[in-house]
């Protein structure tokens, strides 16, 4: 189970589950969103790996425009199945760090732009509780990221003093390797297990 700021596995109403015709309205499910994200993303390295290697980096580049510069396709693909394996994991909780959320920040951007570019047939097969409905992205990245500080520019970031980056919510080391394009070593290819469901309020 993937850490975000609100909890993608809340139960969503069901957007045919009404008496009234009159009464159907779209439901954005973001699990739904991540997973069929993630699920269609092998299908991608799949194909990259079909590619000759000099012409890998030329197609990543559109796909993740953000994660192609700290990592070719062997680490996002790494990236990537960490994601998917963790979505699903029942019982545990894992936190991600900015090299992942870059991944999906590139990744759900191209979906939500290959969605909101499609006619309504095409758009209902991807998302049929959205019923065609655009998909609001920057709202979906206020509400379930805790930030986008990995979009930052190198000097900016670079030029501000602990205590300033302290304030502003930026503590994940791995922030300086994203925003500086460097690449990320196994560990920080890995997800940190919770011990606790970080959603669960205390007693």
């Amino acid at each position: 189970m993937l850490y975000f700021k609100e909890n993608i596995y809340l139960p969503t109403p069901d957007a045919f589950d009404v008496e009234d015709p009159d009464d159907l309205e779209p439901v954005f499910d973001p699990y739904n969103f991540i997973i069929q994200t993630l699920v269609g993303d092998r299908d991608i390295f799949y194909g990259l790996q079909q590619k000759a290697p000099e012409d890998v980096a030329e197609r990543l580049e559109p796909l993740f425009p953000h994660a192609c510069k700290f990592g070719g396709a062997d680490i996002l693909n790494s990236i990537s199945k960490r994601l998917l394996e963790a979505i699903v994991q029942p019982n545990s909780w894992y936190e991600m760090n900015a090299y992942h959320l870059t991944y999906l920040y590139d990744s759900l951007g191209s979906v939500a732009e290959d969605y909101s570019y499609s006619d309504l047939d095409k758009r209902i097969s991807m998302y049929p509780e959205m019923m065609g409905a655009d998909i609001d992205y920057n709202e979906f990245l206020s509400q379930y990221f805790f930030n986008t500080a990995f979009l930052m520019d190198p000097e900016r970031f670079n030029n501000m003093d602990a205590e300033d980056k302290l304030q502003r919510g930026f503590i994940d080391p791995c922030l300086f390797g994203v925003i500086n394009h460097l690449i990320p070593t196994k560990e920080e290819t890995q997800l940190k297990q919770l011990e606790n469901d970080p959603f669960e309020k205390p007693e």
